[in-house]
């Protein structure tokens, strides 16, 4: 038997036992293969596109795969259509199979699949067996009659769950080309792309091609745009749906869309029209997943943060966690943005959240608790060498970083964002006793990091926190960490009356290491009030005490040496502040590795030498203080360190050198916009100018400036002529700032 196609490529071959020749299409169109017409609108994956176009000519098999509604289809169908039709690369036209794997109704048996292509291919229905092997090799023969006749076929497998449901679509020879999508990874070939969410630009641009180009509120309201494309997580199929929505309702305003798909309770219900929903899009992944995946996609939706570690992921399901999140990833149901951290996408995490709501409270509220105490516990490991007061009051202290403290601090920095959410959650719910030790824990690291005035309104709760469980030490130390906060936001007047209450608490229950601690912070803040006699008598005593009790090298005593040589150094007592912050740089260096408190106190330690008149010295300390605060891009204090560096590099007859530091300086100082530092080391340079002559530049700098005198070079003699100013500091006028 045989059919006749005009023009066709003839094919013969033994089917079931007979001989069959026919005649097949010399190209495969889209009403033989349901190749689905071209989008009307496709944006913002033109380099997404020019890949895979450009695989397919140099791999047999491409893979593009991505988390449900990322635009994977849509993708692939526009690059089917520009190989075929606009680069002319497939003179034998596209096949087209969507298996629909993920739909328990709708889904293609790897048979199912091949029969359909085998019509496709114009096979009449009575040569096409049953037998999976017999329609392979059928299939495989009829491409490689295509490939005799130099006819090149690309096949598009769409919506495979998985390389076995792909395999006998694919062609046998490296001729033909597959283009195979998925919403889980697969190993089919070299050429894989993972398709990620829009970026900004073209989200906005996809929702104004589907508004069309006579509807102007994308262009009139950019802000409520970009917000839509946001609250869409920037994803293709929440994208279309909403621009459908706003379609529908021409006299909507963009603000009014947007403010209802902040209601994230609501958000997954708002983006829907008609059949077509993203959460559709996501349950389809989520009924595959076996049940122990299930359970722990829920409970993941309970991790406050963005993303989890995979130690946590297994302490909250109480279970081995890694493979389960690998499967979960592989699904595209979670994201892995780095190794060992997984995270939601926005809209599955909601998804996640209405999935979780369904699970007893039970075992919600135990698995929450299973949380909560992970974080607590490693958190205070973590931050034992930080945080005095965790490190004074463990009888038994956790040791899982002990002799491994950057490891403590790196899980500390990893961690934050949750640290930070669980402690607002805690607060929200009500959970008196998450609310006040979590930020406890966490106080020498939020000192450590200068996020404290991040935590002002987290610690005045948990002030209340620790005196609704009526403990007086824990209020005491949310007091305590109260106060710095205050402090780094200059709230001074404040900050020594949460002091002051810190003190009165540690009094009470006789906790005399935190009251000498608390003294400390009250004499610090004092000094930056200006009240600087009353500062070192305090500051002094607190660092005696705190010695006596056993804190010599711990944090509290180092911030309270550095804070007592930096108001010495205000009052001119150099000798005294370069001793005490010489010494709380050697704390901070080792043990506690603070490079920023060590970088200020080496500032002060190097300024009072300077002052002293041993501007060689004062460069050692000042070269340090300069390199911390460049790596950790502390511009302010980097600026007042190179005022002083230049000052004492001209002292030393450095003069080029000494007016590029202080330039630098200036830049700095503009930078940042601190006018006061700008002015000072403008004045330092200035002068330097004029003393080289170059008296255009220091004119051009501030032209109202007078010259003075300046530091004479090394080997002047002691009475030296007027003018050359030997015993005095550089530039008559050399100081520092009040919190610099």
């Amino acid at each position: 038997m045989g059919n006749h196609i005009s023009g066709g490529i003839f094919f013969g071959a033994v089917v079931m036992g007979q001989r069959v020749e026919i005649t097949l299409p010399r190209e495969i169109t889209p009403a033989l293969s349901g190749l689905p017409r071209r989008g009307r609108v496709f944006s913002g994956r033109g380099d997404e596109l020019a890949t895979i176009v450009g695989d397919l000519e140099r791999s047999p098999v491409v893979t593009v795969v991505g988390m449900p509604g990322v635009g994977k289809t849509a993708l692939a169908v526009e690059a089917a259509w520009r190989a075929w039709k606009d680069e002319g690369r497939f003179p034998g036209g596209v096949l087209f199979v969507e298996l629909h794997s993920y739909d328990e109704r709708n889904r293609l048996s790897p048979q199912q699949a091949l029969a359909q292509v085998l019509r496709a291919l114009a096979i009449p229905p009575e040569h096409i067996p049953n037998d999976e092997q017999e329609l392979t090799r059928l299939y495989r023969s009829v491409l490689a009659a295509y490939a005799e006749q130099e006819r090149r076929l690309l096949v598009v497998v769409d919506d495979t769950s998985g390389e076995e449901q792909a395999e006998p679509l694919l062609p046998a020879d490296d001729y033909h080309a597959a283009l195979v999508t998925s919403r889980h990874k697969l190993v089919l070939g070299e050429a894989r792309m993972v398709l990620r969410p829009l970026d900004t630009d073209a989200a906005v641009e996809l929702v104004r091609r589907v508004l069309g180009r006579d509807d102007g509120r994308v262009d009139g309201d950019r802000a409520s745009a970009e917000r839509t494309a946001d609250l869409c997580g920037h994803l293709p199929l929440a994208l279309r749906i909403s621009a459908a929505l706003l379609a529908d309702l021409p006299v909507k305003p963009l603000s009014e869309f947007a403010a209802e798909l902040a209601e994230a309770h609501r958000r997954l219900d708002a983006l829907s029209r008609d059949e077509r929903t993203v959460r559709a899009a996501f349950d389809l992944s989520y009924q595959r997943l076996p049940p122990e995946q299930a359970r722990l996609f829920r409970l993941l939706a309970l991790n406050p943060g963005p993303d989890i570690s995979t130690e946590a992921a297994g302490r909250l399901a109480d279970a081995v966690a890694d493979r389960l999140l690998e499967s979960l990833a592989r699904a595209h149901l979670i994201e892995a943005p780095r190794w060992g951290r997984w995270g939601f996408h926005d809209l599955v995490r909601l998804f996640a959240e209405e999935r979780a709501a369904a699970d007893a409270a039970g075992e919600l509220a135990a698995a929450e608790q299973r949380l909560n105490a992970y974080y607590v516990e490693t958190a205070a490991a973590a931050a034992l060498n930080l945080n005095d007061l965790v490190a004074m009051s463990n009888d038994d202290p956790l040791t899982r970083f002990l002799g491994n403290e950057s490891a403590g601090i790196k899980w500390l920095d990893d961690e934050y964002a949750n640290l930070l959410a669980a402690t607002a959650r805690a607060q929200a719910d009500g959970h008196y006793g998450l609310s006040v030790t979590l930020p406890v824990v966490l106080g020498g690291y939020l000192r450590l990091r200068r996020v404290l005035p991040q935590w002002t309104a987290l610690l005045e709760r948990a002030v209340v926190a620790g005196k609704g469980l009526g403990e007086v030490e824990l209020t005491g130390m949310a007091w305590d960490l109260l106060g710095l906060a205050l402090q780094e936001e200059g709230r001074l007047e404040e900050a020594a009356d949460a002091a002051r209450r810190a003190v009165k608490c540690f009094r009470k229950v006789r906790e005399r290491f935190r009251e000498n601690a608390a003294l400390s912070h009250l004499g610090t803040a004092l000094a930056r009030q200006g009240r600087y006699t009353e500062a070192v008598e305090i500051l002094r005593s607190a660092v005696d005490r705190l010695e006596e009790e056993g804190g010599g090298a711990m944090t509290s005593r180092a911030h309270a040496l550095k804070d007592l040589g930096d108001v010495l150094l205000r009052l001119g007592r150099f000798e005294e502040a370069a001793k005490f912050s010489e010494e709380a740089a050697r704390c901070f260096w080792m043990p506690l590795r603070d490079e920023i408190s060590e970088a200020e106190a080496l500032l002060c330690q190097g300024s009072a030498l300077f002052a002293l008149g041993d501007p060689a010295m004062a460069l050692v300390h000042l070269n340090r203080a300069s390199e911390h605060f460049r790596k950790h891009e502390n511009l302010v204090r980097l600026a007042s360190t190179l005022n002083v560096y230049g000052c004492a590099t001209w002292s030393l007859g450095y003069r080029d050198r000494a007016v590029e530091v202080l330039c630098e300086a200036v830049g700095l100082a503009e930078e940042v916009g601190d006018d006061g530092l700008r002015a000072e080391v403008v004045d330092n340079l200035v002068t330097a100018y004029t003393a080289l002559g170059r008296t255009e530049e220091a004119a051009r700098l501030a032209p109202a400036h007078g010259a003075r005198a300046l530091p004479p070079p090394p080997g002047t003699p002691p009475h030296a002529p007027a003018g050359t100013g030997s015993r005095r500091r550089p530039f008559g006028r050399f100081r520092r700032r009040p919190g610099a």
